[in-house]
Order: C-alpha cells, then sequence, then structure tokens
C-alpha cells in the first residue's frame, strides 16, 4: 500500500539533495527527502573547503565558516613549494549539510530519516523506515545518494571508479593560515591534504583503488611527514571519491541523478560540493516542471543544462585524470614534472 504521494522524492539528504529539495519546493511541488542517517551530515567524510563564490548561490551562514582561507600551498615530490590562489572557506560540513536541509524544510519539503531506498515501482519507489516496509509513490525520483549510489544501481549506471580517502581530525600545536597539498609517489593516483578549522585540522590521503598503498598506509606516511603526534589525532573518517567523470546518463524515465551519484565531482581534486548544490539547484527545477506541469522534457532538459555549465570543465579534468594515472612515476623528479602538467595550481593544467 502507498503510504504517501509526493510530486519529487529526493534520495540522499546532503548538499545535492537538500539544494535539489529547496528549488523544488520553492517551485510548488510536493517535496519528500529520505536520508539513511540518523542524522543529517553525520558522520562527516569530507575535507570541508568549499570555493567562496559558493556563497552566493546559496542560503550562506557565517555560522557555518570554521576558517577563512586565500591560498593554497601545493607541496611537489622534488621539494619544490607553490603558492597559488584559492579564494574559500573550510567548513563546518555538518552544520553546513544541516542548514541546507533546514532551509528545504522551511519551504515545505519532508524530511524522512532512517529511511532507506530500496527499489523502484511503477509509481514511485520501495522505502524502509526502522522495521517498516512501504510504497511511497513519486511523479519523479531525484538520486543524491552518494558514491555508489542506490539510485544510479537501478539506472545500471553503479560501480565506478572511485579514489579511496581516508582522514584524521588533529589538534594543531600552531595556526595554519592556507591549505596545503601533498604529493608523494605513494600516494599513487591521488595526494594528501591539510585542511586548516581553526585549532584543529582535517589530514587525509585519498589514493587510486588500482595499487600502491593502502589509505591507512598513506594517511600514516602523511602523519609522519607532518610529524604529527598520535595523541594529536583526535577522530578518523574515510570515503569514496568519484574520479572517473560524470556518468554516461544522468536521466532514464521518471529518474535523474545529481552531485556524488551523478559523479559530477572534478576528477583531479575530488572538489564536490559545489557542483552538488548547483547541480541539485538544476535537479530540483526540472523535477517540479514535471511533476507540476507533464513537461516531457524537462528532465533531459536538466542533462543538458548541467553538462552545458560543467560538462568540459570535467571533460578535461578527466583528460588530465587518465595521463595521471598512466604515467604515475616513482620517481619524485619524474613525478614532480607530470605533476605540473596535471594538477590544477599550475598553468599547463589549461593545456591539452
Amino acid at each position: 500500500m502507498t503510504r504517501q504521494r509526493y510530486d519529487v522524492v529526493i534520495v540522499g539528504a546532503g548538499p545535492a539533495g537538500s539544494s535539489a529539495a529547496l528549488t523544488a519546493a520553492r517551485a510548488g511541488a510536493r517535496v519528500l527527502v529520505v536520508e539513511r542517517r540518523r542524522e543529517i551530515g553525520l558522520p562527516v567524510q569530507c575535507a570541508e573547503y568549499v570555493p567562496r563564490q559558493l556563497r552566493w548561490h546559496v542560503a550562506w551562514s557565517s555560522d557555518w565558516v570554521a576558517q577563512e582561507i586565500a591560498v593554497m600551498h601545493t607541496h611537489l615530490p622534488d621539494g619544490e613549494v607553490v603558492e597559488t590562489p584559492a579564494a574559500g572557506y573550510v567548513i563546518h560540513r555538518a552544520l553546513f549539510d544541516q542548514g541546507l536541509a533546514a532551509a528545504a524544510r522551511r519551504a515545505g519539503a519532508e524530511v524522512m530519516l532512517a529511511t532507506q531506498a530500496l527499489e523502484p515501482t511503477a509509481n514511485g519507489l520501495v522505502v524502509r523506515q526502522s522495521r517498516e516496509t512501504f510504497d511511497v509513490g513519486a511523479k519523479v525520483i531525484v538520486g543524491a545518494d552518494g558514491p555508489n549510489s542506490t539510485v544510479a544501481g537501478w539506472m545500471g549506471q553503479a560501480g565506478r571508479k572511485m579514489l579511496v580517502a581516508a582522514q584524521c581530525q588533529v589538534r594543531l600545536s600552531r595556526p595554519v593560515e592556507a591549505t596545503h597539498v601533498y604529493f608523494d609517489p605513494l600516494y599513487v593516483g591521488g595526494y594528501g591534504w591539510l585542511f586548516p578549522k581553526g585549532g584543529v585540522a582535517n589530514v587525509g590521503v585519498g589514493v587510486s583503488g588500482n595499487g600502491g598503498s593502502s589509505p591507512k598506509e598513506a594517511l600514516a606516511h602523511l602523519l609522519d611527514r607532518l610529524e604529527i603526534r598520535p595523541s594529536a589525532v583526535i577522530g578518523h573518517s574515510g570515503g569514496l571519491i568519484p574520479c572517473d567523470g560524470p556518468l554516461e546518463h544522468t536521466w532514464q524515465g521518471n529518474i535523474i541523478l545529481v552531485g556524488d551519484a551523478a559523479e559530477q565531482t572534478h576528477p583531479i581534486t575530488g572538489a564536490g560540493v559545489a557542483q552538488a548544490c548547483l547541480c541539485g539547484q538544476m535537479a530540483g527545477q526540472a523535477a517540479a516542471k514535471v511533476a507540476l506541469s507533464g513537461a516531457p522534457h524537462a528532465l533531459s532538459e536538466y542533462e543538458q543544462e548541467w553538462r552545458d555549465y560543467l560538462g568540459g570543465v570535467l571533460a578535461h579534468a578527466v583528460t588530465k585524470r587518465r595521463y595521471l594515472e598512466e604515467s604515475w612515476s616513482q620517481d619524485p623528479v619524474a613525478l614532480s614534472a607530470l605533476l605540473r602538467q596535471t594538477w590544477v595550481a599550475f598553468s599547463s593544467y589549461g593545456a591539452m
């Protein structure tokens, strides 16, 4: 039996899902968000840096900001350190996610926590909350459920290449003003980072799942390199980072995908929060248009809209990612030369 009927059901209450929910609800759609976690935003699985421009595209709160950032330092294996502009913020990601979800609720969206999407039906989807399984009616389903998305699997779009990340939060012995990115032959296909948050910092490493060290080994190496003692570590996290470019199709029938579920993450940097918010807004607008007016082409228009906006940037990054992985070297000098062509801090990154 169908418990409720909605215009739009969104699976996932991260930045992509909440942005879609807010936009669709403001357009007049009846919106439900189902989130498998018991608390939005937790556990945090993010390095928590976002570009400054994002504040102009969401209902920004200064409470979300842990530290303002102006520059990034890139540490190459040959010892060179390059400083580049990187205006942005290291945020409290849990507060950010919770704030976006709260805005969606204020606009009229309903949110069901500890609720898992199980399978699609002819009229919506089946979900499970606690021990109860029931149908939910939906004219449009938005998959915003992150890497290895359940909803993407319904479209036959799951199981692509990921970076595997391990991260810890550490107490800082002194203030750090910039973000720091570290490359090493050991961090195959990826890099390490230190992103400061006032008196603490996120320190992590993402590595290719195809070879090299494990994320745990790589993180231990970085902590040793930075002379961070075990007693300074106050928490651990980890996760998957899509790195193979967007899915071939992010729309099928009455289902669309957004954010990490659509693999709209930047293949070189792993950044995805800004894309999630912006593409979420596009997805919410398209979903509401279909649900409220029956516009037959709105979901395909969503795919075209976000590809027009991001497709070229992400396609270029995919080319650089594949060259980086094919040419990865254990020689620090050779690897540094490669990174000067494939890392975003360098002008030659823009060349094909």
